[in-house]
């Protein structure tokens, strides 16, 4: 047996005992923000976020599922986000369908930073990816504009009170300003009864503590198998804006994720599901979430700052007033 006819066999029996190993590693996985993420801002509009699952050969896989997973920013070096008992934590975790190699939802980002996005991919066949991707949201630009215009009058404040208290047998006390902070109101979250096909349910909401959503299928002859497709929004009540949304992902009879609503506020969550050959299935919840309290570590480098500018312009409004006397 000549050496190219061994070679050969060896190459033949290496892919039937390790092809499918090989096999594991051609799926290609592709992830987009619409708008681009540097147009990012927080709490602005919801962002269209696409997964693209491709074979080797570029092609999108037919069917498949995708696993996700998405983490807020971690918490700053000195400023704190406007929300910061979600940094660092989990915002969202599901499981979608793919459709001709796609999965797609809707997803408002709440503070600013660094956000990551973990993906693990097995197709109808068997084979499987996992790829983590990070994209940053920029704060918004008035809200630095602000900052720094409120910087700038604490220091100016502080600079009068420095030249009028000088001289004047009254020693100034610098004093910190602490804003008080309205906790929301704890309060349940009754369930609003929707048709009797389909069942909402979702756990008490915490800020910073992601909560179980589920919808699924009920009814004679176990709806619960039934294939069904499934429309879910989340929308905050106050700002009128959806948060987070799935259109027509096909489930099961039964879905279910984990969400971590952004602030203690109001949400309206809407479930649509459709079964073939019967009327839309529709259920609504209003969910009340429990605001918590900032920690200390998030509030006091901000106050230290603010007390520090108020300082600096004491001692620049009692150094003004001084040199102006040993001029005269």
């Amino acid at each position: 047996m000549s050496l190219r006819v061994l070679v050969s066999l060896f190459i033949f029996f290496f892919a039937l005992l390790f092809g499918s190993g090989v096999r594991a590693e051609e799926l290609n996985v592709y992830f987009k923000t619409t708008p681009r993420s540097q147009l990012l801002r927080p709490f602005v509009d919801p962002t269209d976020l696409s997964l693209l699952v491709t074979a080797a050969d570029g092609r999108p896989i037919k069917h498949g599922t995708v696993a996700i997973r998405l983490d807020a920013p971690s918490p700053g070096s000195f400023f704190s986000t406007d929300i910061p008992m979600i940094e660092g934590t989990l915002l969202n975790q599901m499981q979608l369908p793919l459709r001709e190699g796609r999965a797609n939802w809707k997803q408002l980002f709440p503070i600013r930073g660094e956000y990551r996005v973990s993906v693990d991919v097995i197709s109808a066949d068997g084979m499987k990816a996992s790829k983590a991707f990070a994209f940053t949201v920029r704060e918004n630009e008035k809200k630095w504009l602000a900052l720094g215009a409120f910087s700038s009058a604490l220091f100016v404040l502080g600079f009068i009170a420095g030249r009028v208290f000088t001289g004047t047998g009254v020693r100034a006390v610098p004093v910190v300003l602490t804003a008080a902070l309205l906790s929301a109101g704890i309060s349940g979250a009754p369930q609003t009864e929707g048709p009797p096909k389909g069942v909402l349910e979702i756990e008490p909401a915490i800020v910073g503590r992601p909560s179980a959503v589920r919808w699924k299928l009920a009814g004679d002859g176990g709806g619960g198998a039934r294939a069904a497709t499934l429309t879910l929004t989340i929308t905050h009540l106050e700002k009128q804006k959806v948060v987070f949304a799935v259109d027509r992902i096909a489930v099961p009879g039964e879905w279910s994720m984990q969400y971590n609503f952004p602030d203690g506020a109001e949400y309206r969550v809407v479930a649509a599901g459709y079964v073939a050959g019967q009327a839309p299935v529709r259920n609504e919840q209003v969910v009340t979430v429990t605001g918590v309290e900032p920690p200390a570590s998030a509030m006091m480098p901000v106050l230290a700052f603010f007390t520090a500018l108020v300082a600096a312009g004491l001692g620049a409004g009692r150094w003004s007033k001084r040199r102006s006397r040993t001029q005269r």
